[in-house]
């Protein structure tokens, strides 16, 4: 029988790679499910939003030639766009708080599955002080990247650690953000390139899905004497664009196994977990070595 993945163990940067990709498969089935019961109408919402905004792009890139009234480009960006920008960022935050509940109920559970109201008892405690700080935490990170870049890339890795501390510790932002800052300490490079690395592999797949209707639909505008934007291509784009957004756990899934191998390379509480519990057959473990 396979071991389950233990989450409280310190790993190097491969093993959190690696047990990143382990967890989604031993998980798939039941983390997916999860995903489209909570985070799924979001994903719909702000997939109709978009594609009223797609639609109404298409349309003027199309008839660009004949229209001579500037209202018109005033109505480019109307409500459908700030929803689908308010539902995206709301999908990812319930995206980030689904995915870390559910993880933090596997922990306390033995390394097993979490039920969908167990999930959703997190869900409900948790949604609105994560989103509440997504939003704080972008302000932050925007104008870290606004001044000349390097602000923004060193916050990134101390911003993604607030979220699991704010589920598993049940947190607040300011007590999240303090010891985000303990965690890293020493610990930054090996954090950033593991989120760096994640973030290529998770667009890569999804710029893979989604590049050849991208590329079909702008196609006819370097083509023939009148540019034309394929209205069917633009619109399975935007598709295929929100339904890869189920990529966006996997790195998430990366933050958590970094939190838990921080934690225990400052904290060592896993592996007193364990001694306490040495002999103890009924709670499957990876045993897979590991330093302290």
């Amino acid at each position: 029988m396979l071991n389950k993945i233990e989450f409280k163990k310190i790993r190097d940067f491969g093993q959190i790679i690696n047990d990143t990709f382990t967890f989604i498969r031993q998980n798939f089935k039941p983390l997916i499910k999860t995903y489209y019961i909570f985070c799924g109408l979001f994903v719909l919402a702000g997939m109709l939003a978009m594609l009223l905004q797609q639609y109404k792009a298409v349309n003027f890139i199309n008839n660009m030639d004949g229209l001579r009234n500037r209202g018109y480009r005033s109505q480019l960006y109307g409500v459908e766009y700030f929803m689908a920008i308010l539902f995206s960022l709301a999908g990812y935050a319930c995206t980030t708080v689904t995915t870390l509940s559910y993880i933090a109920i596997y922990v306390q559970k033995g390394n097993q599955t979490p039920t969908t109201d167990e999930v959703w008892g997190y869900i409900k405690y948790y949604f609105f002080r994560v989103f509440g700080s997504s939003l704080l935490l972008g302000l932050l990170l925007v104008v870290g990247f606004v001044f000349c870049l390097l602000p923004g890339f060193w916050l990134l890795p101390i911003i993604s650690l607030v979220f699991p501390i704010i589920v598993i510790e049940n947190g607040t932002l300011g007590y999240a953000f303090g010891r985000s800052f303990k965690l890293i300490k020493d610990n930054f490079w090996i954090t950033f390139g593991t989120l760096f690395i994640i973030w290529i592999i998770v667009y890569a797949c999804m710029s893979f899905v989604v590049l050849p209707t991208t590329l079909f639909s702008m196609l006819g505008l370097f083509s023939g004497s009148k540019p034309q934007m394929s209205l069917v291509f633009t619109m399975l784009s935007t598709v295929l664009q929100y339904l890869c957004q189920v990529c966006t756990v996997i790195p998430i899934i990366t933050i958590a196994l970094s939190y838990f191998s921080l934690v225990e390379q400052k904290e060592s509480a896993g592996l007193m977990e364990r001694i306490s519990t040495f002999g103890n057959e009924e709670k499957p473990v990876d045993y897979r070595p590991e330093e302290y």
